[in-house]
């Protein structure tokens, strides 16, 4: 029988099984509509998910929460609302957001999240079934959608796959949808790593024991691969790379502790020697060669690079760094910058799309909070991938795309449970 210790929380793990498994199927049948759909079902999910935690509240089945996570996330939060009360812009701005509907609002729902996933006991092995069922629901869409079927009605009057080859799946974009291939990935590598760490043991038991325990691997692997198939069609080459590192971490962990940190840079030195010395067929690789050949050029990366660059000037100009303007301004403070640095500067180069987001999501924490916002968001990470718990596969994942990547209500709420869960000390 369980003590009130180790008594799992049946509530809250519950609610991970619906965010991780059910939350990226959830949609109202519409693609033109589906930030603001995925943003309702996000609202609703958040109140079931607190519940949830009354229910296990009531049980005796919470975990004793970590103080520095928990003052982490409060300074966070305090932040957050500070920036957006003492921003140049009104409520109307950022409380649902001026651009990707991530404004305080959103906020608040993702670092409620993080809180009561934080103090709760969660189970396992359903979380794992719920997340893997949901891929493969996710993958027989697509599959479907491919085939040239239209499940749930996703694609609205005239469109389909074939005009809007961009949207695939219940999520949105690729983009979106390799952000949670990649969060997917990392969560599926941490039980198979300890299942291929028991092998050694396995094998001196019998080779019936070894089997047993491959089979057991090998639903993971299953899963794992799912993911790397649908980014590769995506033609998701920046996906393949962060699950590449992924993998390369994977492998690297199996290493004595000590040789871990000295074969990681040794490994990347190599590559980048190679990318330095080799030009690439990878047009991702090749942009990298030119870079590291001193050649860069603002296109690079669907213009990442020309977009960053104006971040920097408009952060070195306005200043804002104690701050920031709040919650998912940057699409009005951006255009603004803009339109006064061409009328100043003529002939510079000119972004040739319109961008309401950054692409690097911790240029826009310093855009939206300041460099205060940007390290305790840092703190957070630092201590969920300083943890040894079996979640943080997933917030590495996130972690890696993020740096050109954006917040965005179709995959981050994922990621905040993944955190939350990371920082507490009751999974099993």
């Amino acid at each position: 029988m369980q003590t009130g210790q180790t008594k799992y929380g049946a509530g809250m793990t519950a609610a991970a099984c619906l965010w991780l498994g059910l939350f990226p199927l959830l949609n109202f049948g519409s693609y033109s509509t589906i930030t603001q759909d995925k943003w309702l079902c996000m609202v609703i999910l958040t109140g079931v998910t607190l519940l949830c935690f009354l229910f296990d509240a009531f049980r005796g089945a919470l975990s004793r929460p970590r103080p520095l996570s928990l003052a982490a996330g409060f300074l966070l939060l305090l932040w957050m609302v500070l920036s957006c009360l003492l921003g140049p812009y009104g409520p109307e701005a950022w409380w649902r957001g001026a651009g990707r509907m991530e404004g305080l609002s959103t906020q608040l729902c993702y670092l409620l999240l993080f809180f009561l996933f934080a103090c709760s006991r969660v189970r396992r092995l359903p979380v794992l079934f719920s997340a893997g069922s949901g891929l493969l629901a996710f993958l027989a869409v697509i599959l479907l959608q491919r085939a040239g079927f239209n499940p749930f009605g996703l694609y609205p009057g005239e469109y389909s796959l074939r005009i809007v080859p961009d949207f695939q799946g219940t999520i949105g974009n690729v983009d979106m949808d390799t952000g949670y291939l990649l969060v997917l990935s990392g969560l599926f590598l941490a039980p198979l790593q300890k299942i291929l760490r028991q092998l050694p043991g396995a094998l001196r038991e019998g080779r019936r024991s070894a089997c047993r325990l491959l089979l057991r691997a090998l639903p993971l692997l299953l899963l794992l691969s799912a993911c790397v198939f649908l980014m590769s069609t995506f033609n998701a080459r920046f996906g393949l790379l962060v699950f590449s590192a992924l993998l390369v971490l994977f492998l690297v962990s199996f290493l004595p502790k000590k040789t871990r940190l000295p074969v990681l840079l040794v490994l990347a030195a190599a590559v980048l020697f190679l990318v330095w010395l080799l030009p690439c067929r990878s047009s991702s690789l090749q942009e990298l060669h030119e870079i590291l050949r001193g050649r860069p050029d603002p296109t690079f990366g669907s213009q990442r690079l020309g977009l960053w660059d104006y971040c920097l000037k408009m952060l070195r100009q306005e200043g804002r760094l104690l701050f920031g303007t709040g919650a998912d301004t940057f699409a009005l403070r951006f255009r603004s910058f803009l339109s006064s640095w061409f009328e100043a500067h003529p002939d510079a180069w000119r972004i040739s799309e319109y961008f309401d987001s950054p692409h690097c999501e911790y240029l826009a924490l310093v855009i939206h909070f300041g460099i205060p916002g940007l390290l305790f968001f840092l703190l957070l990470l630092f201590r969920a991938l300083s943890s040894d718990s079996p979640w943080r596969g997933g917030v590495l994942a996130y972690a890696l795309q993020a740096a050109f990547s954006f917040s965005v209500c179709l995959v981050a709420p994922l990621f905040w449970v993944l955190l939350g869960m990371s920082h507490g000390d009751g999974s099993h």
